[in-house]
């Protein structure tokens, strides 16, 4: 586990100041260290020793000025001033409860009814509390250690006395209070040397053991998280015009905002950290990719669909560890994996542990994994069989309910759902969005994934957050965590993109890359064509992709059948002008698929093409040897509905609904994959080679390819 206190100046003190209540709006760690600029008193110098402390608190509602935009900080403290900043720093409960005393100021009258229901304060006589009246060093000592003792919900007591050389004038009466504040790290003498108990107590002191209360209390913990990583370990990305991701330069982040609080970091991921990956990850059975996850020191991961593209024993097999014909032996993952809704039909038992709990300064926290329940449509039959996915929300809410059990309060769900919103927060979409809606009220924070998105928003209180995919980005969640009762009391989230400008790359993970790359490179940069205006990934208006022509075109070369049909999921790069290697084509089509060649009937053709829209998401298939016009519109939350209108054969005829016709699709397709139920019904099956090996003879034969949109797909409006 990579545990971690910050160390960066401003986040110490933001973790230590924070209310212990819930705040109704999400604060950023940006925003309170930037504090300053909303108050900034004009009587504390910048190097007045309490000059942070000051102003987080102020800024946090915690202490107030006194008035003309000064603070006061070498003001003599009040007895009631005190109180007040107590009554704020613990959010004391409302009281009924009426005091003795017939001398308290309107402005304080609330908060000290408050205090002396709790029994923090007492009067000076039995009927004046002397608000006015100037603190001295040890009676502001009392009040401190009884709020401590009150937050701590017991007595505390003292193992030593201080060593400083005036404890011989602390009133008898206070020796003991005195005791618990030094050794519990509450006040600090006033010089090395001496305690100075009678001393009054100025305003800036009063800051600055609240400041030491709610350190006392808190503890700050954060969470470094990505998802769908696609075992992208050297792979870059355009971001912006900007180089971003790869292992090397995702480690560099991750490990500069660890050393932010080396003791109480988690790192997590969200499900698909493999499946779809770069080649130098995928041939090698994507051992690399979990080796620097281990060598990173993730503590906790969850499934996604693609984890299962291979099946559940090769899964397990990267978990667990075991051999593997082409690789040997792997020792697995160094850090548990989660999926409390991924269940074995037989048994009905999750075939991975539905929860962990992870203890992290002090406190602990329990990690839910949950699966996309919709898994089996979007991956090959093969690769789901003997297991079934249960509803996500009821899962979670069925293992919150264990953990609450056992005392746990902080809650993070693991979730590979998709969801979306804007930069600032609003207009949040999406599965996940609607699961934690329902989801328990003790779940605080869920990570989002699976649709590659941006995702930093607040639904009913909870937190969630995605970060894009493939490394190039990754959240830092910053939470604060009530020692005393286990509740997460505030939470927020960046996510932060890996440029790699100004950037150096982790040298050890950089060499775990390498090495990867050499064993395989003499295959990947094996150069089988050109692409003079290199090839595209993205559809037109109409859903046409020129990648997407390329592979179905390279389909019926080899196959020699009617028609192809390509899933636009299975797309997965473009390629760039010149030399294609065999990486380029690896990474364009990187899962494997065997080709399949059927028999169907025109109508089962036209069957198969309405089927685009059966799960409610639109999936325009990419196709060869006809053309096709159709309709299609959103019905509201993201579902679409359409229908096919024409199918033209090559000599521009309607297709005979009666013929048959020979079709060639991948194994992903023919096993019904994404809702093409339809081709389970094709006759006279034969397995034929790789989607890859098809990709790349065709690129040979050709030497030079330059797909264009051809208006084989054309969307018409009603």
């Amino acid at each position: 586990m990579s545990k971690k206190p910050f160390s960066r100046f401003s986040r110490t003190m933001l973790a230590t100041t924070m209310a212990l209540s819930v705040l109704a709006a999400p604060i950023t760690w940006k925003d309170v260290v930037n504090a300053e600029e909303s108050i900034k008193f004009t009587d504390v110098n910048p190097n007045y020793w309490a000059n942070n402390i000051i102003h987080e608190l102020a800024n946090e509602k915690l202490v107030n000025g006194i008035g003309d935009n000064k603070f006061g900080p070498e003001l003599e403290l009040t007895r009631a001033q005190f109180i007040v900043m107590i009554n704020r720093a613990l959010n004391l409960p409302a009281t009924e409860e009426k005091t003795p005393f017939t001398d308290l100021p309107v402005w304080a009258a609330n908060d000290i009814a408050k205090a002396y229901a709790a029994g923090l304060v007492k009067g000076t006589t039995e009927t004046k509390f002397d608000p006015a009246k100037t603190l001295n060093r040890e009676e502001m000592i009392v009040m401190l250690v009884r709020a401590y003792e009150y937050h701590l919900e017991g007595k505390v007591e003292s193992s030593e006395t201080p060593n400083f050389k005036d404890m011989n004038q602390v009133s008898a009466w206070a020796k003991d209070f005195v005791n618990v504040a030094v050794e519990h790290g509450l006040i600090n003498g006033k010089t090395a040397t001496t305690l100075a108990p009678k001393d009054a107590t100025i305003r800036a002191e009063g800051a600055a053991v609240i400041h030491k209360l709610l350190k006392s209390s808190l503890v700050s913990v954060q969470l470094l998280g990505i998802n769908d990583f696609h075992g992208q370990i050297n792979t870059t990305k355009m971001i912006g015009g900007k180089p971003a991701g790869g292992a090397a330069y995702l480690a560099a982040y991750l490990k500069k905002h660890e050393a932010e609080n080396p003791e109480n970091t988690l790192m997590v991921h969200a499900g698909d950290a493999v499946g779809a990956s770069a080649p130098a990850s995928a041939l090698l059975q994507d051992e690399p990719t979990i080796e620097i996850f281990n060598a990173l020191g993730f503590d906790v991961g969850t499934l996604g669909n693609h984890e299962f593209d291979e099946g559940v024993e090769e899964m397990k097999r990267l978990i667990f560890g075991g051999e593997h014909e082409a690789t040997g032996e792997f020792g697995g993952a160094d850090f548990p994996y989660v999926a409390a809704n991924v269940v074995d039909e037989k048994t009905k038992r999750p075939i991975l542990e539905p929860y962990t709990i992870q203890e992290v300064g002090g406190v602990k926290v329990g990690f839910i994994g949950v699966v996309y329940s919709d898994t089996p449509d979007i991956v090959i039959p093969s690769g789901v069989k003997g297991i079934s996915f249960t509803d996500e929300t009821e899962a979670i809410n069925k293992y919150a309910a264990e953990l609450k059990n056992q005392g746990i309060e902080s809650i993070v769900v693991l979730a590979h759902n998709p969801a979306y919103s804007d930069a600032d927060g609003k207009n949040a979409v999406g599965e996940l969005i609607d699961i934690a809606k329902n989801a328990d009220d003790e779940v605080d924070v869920l990570y989002a994934g699976h649709n590659h998105a941006f995702t930093n928003t607040i639904v009913d209180n909870k937190l969630i957050v995605q970060s894009y995919a493939s490394g190039t980005a990754f959240s830092d969640i910053d939470l604060l965590i009530n020692k005393k009762t286990g509740d997460i009391v505030k939470k927020s989230a960046e996510v932060i993109t890996t440029f790699h400008e100004g950037v150096e790359p982790d040298t050890e993970i950089k060499a775990m890359v390498d090495a990867a790359y050499n064993k395989v490179k003499d295959q990947l940069n094996k150069v089988i064509g050109q692409a003079p205006n290199g090839i595209s990934e993205d559809a037109n208006e109409h859903g046409e992709v020129p990648m997407g022509n390329l592979i179905a075109d390279s389909m019926i070369a080899q196959t020699g059948t009617d028609f192809a049909f390509m899933n636009p999921g299975g797309i997965r790069a473009a390629i760039d002008t010149g030399e294609i290697t065999w990486e380029d084509a690896f990474t364009v089509q990187p899962f494997g698929n065997d080709l399949v060649t059927m028999d169907l009937t025109g109508a089962q053709v036209v069957e198969l093409l309405n089927q685009q829209w059966v799960t409610g998401r639109e999936k325009i298939l990419q196709i060869a040897g006809l053309k096709v016009t159709y309709t299609s519109k959103d019905v509201g939350n993201g579902v679409f509905e359409g229908e096919v209108t024409t199918v033209k054969l090559p000599d521009d005829s309607d297709i005979d609904p009666a013929a048959t016709y020979s079709v060639t699709v991948n194994n992903f397709m023919a096993g019904g994959g994404d809702g093409y139920t339809v081709l389970l019904e094709g006759k006279n099956n034969t397995v034929s080679i790789t989607d890859l090996d098809a990709l790349i003879k065709h690129i040979e034969t050709l030497k030079t390819v330059d797909p264009q949109i051809e208006n084989r797909i054309t969307k018409v409006t009603e």
